[in-house]
């Protein structure tokens, strides 16, 4: 029992000899420092932690660092900020002593003295270096703020033409130092380039074992040997490892093509910024012998986060992972300190580029393969976005090629995100972005109108103003960016009439629902059509614009979409002009057809054609047919209760009815009041106008929301605006059209004048 215990004494004591066996000591003192403030130190590469609290004499880390191994380590005071900015500093220990004192408590300005490790860091900060840098970054990083992206990619330039500068006094710097473990402070910070290893290593052979004798140059060094074996031009290490399903898959599998080996994670944020470019170049050249070969940095129990991130980035390609992070054994083989990070290899297995991202990825590929040949019907979206913080998702709707009506949506990350989809020919599309949380915006000014066609879209812009989100890279989308370029100007000066419009609509629901009296809602009513007044030159101006950029480019998917628009208020004549210039491709599109089927009603409601017949129960209940009128010459009013301009024109038509009816002059009035069959009555009652006759449109919606237009009586006549009448002789012949796209309500008194003689 007693050698047991002696034998636990001596255990004892020898453990804690070997505890404090240290041979590296970091000192310092930061003046002001609150006393509960906790400082850290954390090695860079092997993990060692550890923290203490300043006392009166200040703080103090022993550490044991054997012979090579010596290393970065980050000094921190507190804890890191959520914005990444943190009071710390990286410092290179290894057998020795240092002490850092500041008249601060923050550690940028702190003094580095005790010795040679003092030394190394003193030479570094007391070197050669280029002015202007700090400028340019303080330059780049309001450009940044400002959202200037000329400024930023000038200012860029600028800072890479700066950095290059340095990295050459830095190379002397290690010349003049070749003997000092010093050189490890410019060979990590600006140096460490794994796109220009070879330098690296001529510079590396001129310094002294001694000075290379530690673990950041050990790790560069590393790095230049597995380059050899896989730097460009050299054959791809071969290797295997499991996909998503488990399912062993090697890189000899893909010999004959050229292929990206991708490296990421879906932790990795600039990877998933990344990922959109390279989606677009996989369906852009996957059908010209190139493909991609995803190899993912996941961690042990991130499958599913690993997946989920497959299916929302779109990663249509093989994926392998071992769930090792940054241990992963296809990482290990090529050395791969960071991700993104990729390497192309061409048909013999041969690689033939590095770390290629962006237009860079593209422009390679576009040398190699030449023009991209994507899938049929394919539609790649590339976002990139300000403001994803409000912005976690974009929605899409659009009719696909097989002509399903499509709503989907899109995760953001971090302000970038892609979208696939499948489309026939150039399609409007509706799109708007929004929290995951939240449903679709109540403003039209949240929604952005675009043109989707197979080809590559491309979105940028700040998320909270959508109408300055700028839309490029498809044919009919710029065509559109053109037509709508020729209003901004209109459209800005609209801008505040239309928000007034719409505060005062406000008002006059608020009004109605707290059951204001016909006097009050009248009176609003009143102040709304003063505003429209107001906005009608410049609405006129628009349109005037829009429809000479139509009669300029008539053979255009965007003008076969916005002449729908002008259906109304254009001769006749005009419209048919406009759509015998139409190529077939434009003609046989949905619009196109849209646009035929429109003008063949139009004709069906204009002088010449025969009155289409209809039937109907009227206000009264009692049946109601138009051929039952033939003898007399009978004027159809297009109108609705809600209609102001028609609310006003019926004292007009009271008098004419009174004038001509005994002259065989009949009124039918077709109300679109089919959701409000009691207004329709009130009106009608307070109009004072239930002397003619009076049926509802037969507009119907079905249960799942959609319009059915069977017994629409409106659509045979092709009415678009309100009020719109068609007058009808005695032989069931239309004789004139008033109002949306025929003469005007003097017009009407002038015909109806002539055919009674009066």
């Amino acid at each position: 029992m007693k050698k047991s215990t002696l034998s636990f004494l001596f255990l004892a004591l020898a453990s804690q000899a070997f505890a404090q066996k240290t041979n590296t000591v970091l000192t310092g003192k930061l003046d002001n420092l609150p006393k509960d403030q906790w400082i850290y130190l954390s090695g860079f590469v092997n993990g060692q932690k550890d923290s203490v609290q300043q006392t009166e004499k200040g703080f103090r880390f022993d550490l044991d660092i054997p012979e090579g191994e010596g290393d970065f380590y980050i000094l921190q005071v507190g804890k890191m900020k959520a914005s990444g900015e943190m009071n710390g500093a990286f410092i290179f220990l290894e057998k020795g002593k240092l002490n850092i004192s500041s008249k601060t408590p923050m550690l940028k300005d702190a003094k580095y003295s005790g010795g040679k490790l003092a030394d190394y860091y003193n030479l570094f900060q007391q070197r050669s270096k280029v002015s202007g840098l700090d400028a340019l970054y303080d330059q780049f990083g309001e450009a940044r703020k400002n959202k200037d992206q000329d400024q930023i990619a000038t200012l860029r330039k600028e800072i890479d033409n700066k950095n290059a500068e340095q990295a050459t006094l830095d190379k002397s710097f290690v010349l003049k130092h070749k003997n000092s473990p010093a050189i490890v402070y410019p060979m990590f910070f600006t140096l460490r380039n794994g796109d220009d290893l070879a330098s690296l290593d001529e510079l590396l052979q001129q310094a002294s074992p001694q000075a290379r004798n530690n673990v950041p140059i050990k790790a560069i060094e590393h790095s230049i040997n597995t380059d050899k074996l896989t730097g460009i031009g050299r054959t791809a290490l071969p290797f295997t490892q499991a996909d998503t399903l488990g399912n062993k898959v090697s890189l000899a599998d893909f010999q004959g093509k050229y292929v990206l080996v991708d490296f990421w994670a879906s932790w990795c944020v600039p990877c998933r910024m990344e990922n959109p470019n390279v989606v677009s170049a996989f369906q852009q050249y996957k059908n010209k012998n190139f493909t991609v070969l995803g190899i993912s940095f996941d961690y042990p129990g991130q499958q599913k986060r690993w997946l989920d991130a497959i299916h929302s980035d779109h990663l249509n390609w093989p994926q392998l992972s071992d769930l090792k992070g940054w241990k992963n054994e296809v990482g290990v083989l090529y050395d791969i300190k960071s991700i993104p990070s990729n390497l192309l290899i061409d048909p013999n297995g041969v690689i033939i580029a590095k770390n290629l991202r962006g237009e860079h990825l593209d422009k390679k590929l576009a040398e190699l393969l030449g023009t991209p040949v994507m899938d049929k019907n394919t539609l790649v979206i590339k976002g990139e976005i300000e403001n994803p913080a409000k912005a976690s998702w974009f929605n899409i709707r659009y009719t696909d090629a097989a002509g399903r009506k499509v709503a989907d949506s899109t995760q953001i990350f971090n302000g970038v995100f892609s979208y696939l989809g499948k489309v026939q020919a150039p399609t409007q599309a509706t799109g708007y972005f929004s929290d995951g949380k939240s449903g679709a915006p109540q403003s039209y000014e949240q929604y952005l109108q675009f043109y989707i066609e197979p080809g590559i879209l491309q979105i940028s812009g700040d998320a909270s103003s959508p109408q300055e989100i700028v839309l490029s890279g498809l044919k009919t989308q710029d065509e559109f960016n053109t037509y709508n370029n020729l209003i901004k100007s209109e459209i800005a000066s609209l801008k505040p009439l239309n928000e007034s419009y719409n505060n005062k609509n406000n008002e006059y629901i608020a009004l109605k629902k707290q059951g204001a009296s016909e006097e009050v809602l009248n009176g609003k009513l009143d102040e709304l059509e003063k505003i429209k007044e107001d906005m009608s030159p410049m609405q006129q101006a628009i349109r005037d614009k829009q429809f000479s950029y139509i009669k300029k480019h008539p053979n255009s998917a965007v003008s076969a979409a916005q002449l729908r628009f002008f259906v109304s208020s254009v001769d006749l004549a005009e419209l048919q002009s406009i759509y015998d210039q139409m190529g077939p491709e434009i003609r046989n599109s949905v619009n196109g057809q849209e646009l035929a089927e429109e003008i063949t009603k139009l004709k069906s409601g204009s002088p010449g054609s025969t009155a289409t017949d209809f039937s109907g129960m009227d206000i009264n209940g009692k049946p109601l047919k138009l051929s039952e009128y033939r003898g007399k010459y009978v004027l159809l009013d297009f109108w609705a209760s809600w209609c102001v301009p028609c609310r006003k024109g019926n004292p007009h038509l009271l008098q004419l009815y009174g004038k001509y009816k005994k002259k065989g002059f009949e009124i039918i009035g077709v109300s679109d009041d089919d959701s409000n069959p009691k207004a329709w009555k009130k009106a009608v009652d307070q109009d004072r106008i239930g002397v003619w006759k009076h049926v509802l449109r037969g507009l119907k919606t079905t249960a799942q929301g959609d319009f059915d237009k069977s017994e629409d009586r409106s659509e045979a006549y092709g009415i678009h605006t309100l009020p719109t009448k068609i007058l009808i002789d005695p032989n069931g012949v239309i004789v004139g059209r008033y109002g949306g796209g025929g003469g005007s309500e003097d017009d009407l008194d002038a015909k109806l004048k002539t055919v009674f003689k009066f």
